[in-house]
């Protein structure tokens, strides 16, 4: 054994076909041998060195040897030569130290070889072998070597005495066959054996041991040369993420933190010395290269259909004397800062994960993640790398073939792990062992080739023990082998960690696929009322109602058993969608409408407008069928706003060919849609006239009447105080007080003052109040008192907004209804003509409208649809709705 002081490490000598018989020669006349049963320690200088005048009795276990020619050596260098592909190294050099760490084994004795030999399934010679540090065939395989201990004690220790110490002369002439016949199997045998059970026990086992009860806690340290007996294949493995201070910060979801290791790399160093200094000691060359260890790891994924493993190999580069386990790029997960929390965490997400891909919509308000579970920079859909995050706050559809679809670049690629053949491994150091002729080394006698074996399979071993165990492994294999798909039924509770820390989903709002942190998903909020607070006709409701719970219902019966029932089109796969087209002045719910429909209904609403839909005729049809295609498939509400943007009247011309081949295509492509769809406009006399027969219902919504703005204005104060309240509850704010009469007074005069001119729709409304309540958070943090609203907080907007209308007017000369009218894309007076609304202010709270009707006119006949008592009210309402 070798105790390491001044070494310089080098790359790992390339693996060959050994053949002993041309790389050793004889040292000087030494004779026959004795084997003595001992354990030697010395450093690197007498490791490599032989000094026959003075150490023949230390060294007469050595081999004799014949002598190396320079030819041989030239020959022996020449086939270590590492190959142009080798691994990369880094060099290191290892520097004086007061602690000495065992760093070779060599194992001269010929009986104990052979029985290693047998052990290990080698087909070695009698030549001496070295061991390198971690030295890992001798401890994969002690507890074999302790079974051949019992054995040969059960036969050969008798009580009455014991073997003598040392063997009988062996001549290295003497057949090989002929020696081996009992070299194993003798007194002598156990000797030797019990020699070196002994010294495993006592000094490698325990360097083995040593790290798998140890914790953060211990702030344990450990030599790169050492990192095999740290990591355990089967082991759950830490990997941080970021760098410095964010390593432990949950930001971003940045790749996979949660590994299990199925298989390890250890890199071989050569000790390559050069000429004597002045005191004849060893100068160290050039520093050498060492390559990286390598820890080969698994993590789980989901391919969009089934449940996969995706292997990485991490690389940790050499090192020079101690670190830190947990500053490690990867570690065991024990050594983690309160481990034991963050793995239950973890689990808790792995189940977030697999809970996601059953609910598909969720509410998402956090960043968007931007490397994949090997950290690595993930690219958009166009191909391009995701350069920084993105904030988002909307509903999202989890769907992970949709997105492979969308950009294949992001789907996992799958492993099947499977068993592998042993590929034991011995070469030659270059460092040859020098046989002097005096301890004052006057002059080199000769050299002789070191034999290093690299290890005996013991990394397949490993590997193939684990891939043979790990019941989700085996699992996966055996799925594929049968053509089945591997569900979440495979995966256990230890496995939950392995699982990703992204999902992929489709954000509504931008209408894009991402990839999005699991641990920010939130369910949809739930609210029952949502359409009861649409301040729209009541006819408008029923009819609405009736015509979508109608329309998801047969829907629902068509998915159901598969059946394609007949529709009222002739011709198969028209007709069974249904469209309504919402038109009116700007601001008095068209939007909300069926923002309220898709939320009463509980299904997504998916709003899209003109801009995403392409430019050129091709781009709106792939773009059509593509939205089309994703809205029927997650059962969405679709929203086309502003649909008069693109699918005006068709004309004559060449100026107005693409436009017109643009409506002709939406047309086409809208037939076939089986979903349902809302549009939106407030030029509808602009749209084509071939939008009539595709239309199922068209529904006008007029100005807001007196009680819809009053019943907004009311609305949007009830909706402020849950906001303040909330706000206050969460972050400390001050309550704002609202004063609710004073500003509901304000309302009824502005709505009678302004007649039908400048009076504000709901959106406008909306706005009004949040400025409002900002003007009044900041009187109250300029004078130190608390906060209040006033009617003077809504007159200051009311001058504002009116000063614009009023400068809009007079630049165009009408107002925007009148010049809708003259161009023929809207009638806002159409169904009010003799209708005057006047508010009298009550001697007391409250109010009374008395309403004059010259010439008494409705647009709509009286609801063919019963009112009932409480409305609603959807079936199977699921998400908090929102005003205008």
């Amino acid at each position: 054994m070798a105790s390491d002081h001044q070494t310089s490490i080098d790359n790992a000598p390339k693996t060959i076909e050994l053949d002993e018989s041309e790389y050793f020669a004889d040292p000087p006349e030494l004779g026959q041998i004795t084997i003595i049963p001992e354990v030697r320690k010395c450093n690197i200088v007498h490791f490599k060195n032989r000094f026959n005048a003075s150490e023949k009795g230390i060294y007469e276990e050595e081999l004799k040897l014949r002598q190396s020619s320079a030819t041989q050596r030239a020959k022996s260098r020449g086939r270590t030569v590492e190959p142009a592909n080798e691994l990369t190294t880094r060099k290191v050099r290892v520097g004086k130290s007061d602690s000495k760490i065992l760093a070779r084994i060599r194992i001269q004795s010929p009986a104990l070889l052979l029985i290693l030999s047998k052990v290990m399934k080698e087909s070695w010679g009698g030549r001496p072998r070295t061991f390198l540090r971690p030295f890992r065939a001798l401890i994969s395989w002690h507890s074999q070597v302790l079974e051949v201990l019992r054995d040969l004690k059960a036969k050969w220790d008798h009580p009455e005495g014991k073997p003598e110490p040392a063997r009988t002369p062996v001549s290295l002439d003497e057949s090989e066959s002929q020696a081996k016949t009992s070299l194993d199997d003798s007194p002598e045998a156990l000797a030797e054996l019990r020699c070196y059970v002994k010294f495993m026990t006592r000094e490698i086992m325990p360097l083995y041991r040593r790290f798998e009860k140890l914790d953060e806690t211990s702030n344990a340290k450990i030599r790169f040369q050492d990192l095999w007996w740290l990591f355990r294949v089967g082991e759950i493995v830490y990997r941080p993420c970021g760098t410095g201070a964010d390593k432990e910060v949950d930001n971003l979801a940045l790749g996979n933190r949660h590994w299990r290791v199925y298989g390890t790399r250890s890199s071989w160093p050569k000790y390559r010395m050069g000429a004597f200094d002045d005191h004849q000691n060893y100068k160290s060359e050039d520093s050498g290269g060492l390559a990286s260890f390598g820890l080969h790891v698994y993590c789980i994924d989901y391919t969009g259909e089934e449940y996969c493993v995706v292997t990485e190999t991490f690389e940790i580069q050499p090192y020079q004397s101690e670190r830190p386990i947990n500053s490690l790029k990867l570690f065991p997960q024990r050594f983690l800062s309160n481990h034991e929390e963050k793995l239950r965490a973890s689990v808790e997400f792995g189940k977030m994960f697999q809970r996601s891909l059953d609910i598909k919509r969720a509410s998402y308000n956090w960043w968007t993640t931007i490397l994949d579970p090997r950290g690595e920079p993930t690219t958009d859909a166009e191909g391009h790398i995701l350069q920084r995050p993105e904030y988002v706050d909307s509903e999202v559809i989890v769907d992970f073939a949709e997105a492979f679809q969308a950009c294949p670049s992001w789907k996992p690629v799958p492993s099947i792990l499977k068993p592998e053949e042993p590929s034991p491994s011995t070469t030659f150091d270059d460092f040859y062992i020098n046989w002097w002729s005096d301890s004052d080394r006057s002059s080199l006698l000769s050299e002789t080739t070191e034999i290093i074996v690299l290890w005996s399979g013991v990394t397949t071993r490993e590997r193939n023990k684990n891939v043979l165990e790990d019941k989700f492994l085996v699992s996966v294999r055996e799925n594929d082998k049968n053509n089945v798909l591997t569900t979440a039924k495979y995966i256990r509770e230890c496995d939950m960690p392995l699982l990703p820390a992204r999902i992929f989903a489709y954000i509504l709002r931008d209408r894009k696929f991402a990839q999005l942190d699991v641990q920010r998903l939130n369910p949809v909020k739930v609210s029952n009322d949502v359409f009861d607070c649409l301040k729209i006709p009541d006819h408008h409701k029923d009819i609405i109602q009736s015509l979508v719970e109608d329309h998801f219902m047969k829907k629902a019966e068509n998915k159901k058993d598969g059946v394609d029932r007949l529709s009222l089109d002739w011709i198969k796969g028209k007709g069974k969608g249904l469209f309504i087209l919402l038109h009116g002045v700007p601001g008095v719910g068209k939007t909300a409408t069926a923002e309220a429909v898709a939320q009463a209904s509980g299904k997504p609403l998916f709003a899209i407008t003109c801009g995403d839909l392409g430019l050129t005729p091709s781009e709106m049809e792939s773009g059509l069928q593509r939205i089309f295609r994703l809205a029927n498939t997650w059962d969405c509400v679709l929203l086309l706003d502003e649909v008069d943007t693109f699918f005006s009247q068709r004309a004559k011309g060449d100026a107005t060919l693409t436009k017109n081949v643009l409506v002709s295509v939406f047309l086409r492509v809208l037939e076939y849609y089986d979903g349902l769809l809302f549009l939106t406009t407030n030029r509808p006399g602009a749209l084509d006239e071939a939008f009539k027969s595709r239309i199922h219902l068209t529904l006008y919504y007029p100005p807001l009447s007196y009680h819809q703005t009053i019943d907004i204005w009311r609305l949007n104060i009830d909706r402020l105080r849950k906001v303040e309240r909330e706000r206050c509850e969460n972050h400390g704010h001050e309550l704002l007080q609202i004063n609710e009469q004073e500003i509901m007074r304000f309302a009824k005069e502005k709505f009678n003052q302004n007649r039908s001119k400048f009076r504000w729709n709901g959106r406008q409304i909306r706005n009004a109040f949040q400025i409002a309540s900002s003007l009044a958070h900041f009187d109250g943090r300029k004078d130190g008192i608390q906060p209040r609203l006033t009617v003077d907080h809504f007159k200051m907007i009311h001058m504002v907004t009116e000063d614009f209308d009023m400068f809009l007017q007079e630049a165009k000369g009408k107002t925007d209804g009148e010049l809708a009218f003259d161009r023929g894309d809207r009638a806002d007076h159409w169904g009010d003509e003799g209708k005057v609304e006047v508010y009298e202010p009550p001697p007391s709270p409250g109010g009374t409208i008395r309403r004059a009707s010259l010439k008494p006119q409705s647009p709509f006949p009286q609801s063919p649809f019963p009112q009932s008592q409480q409305r609603g009210p959807f079936r199977n309402a699921t998400q908090s709705g929102g005003d205008f």
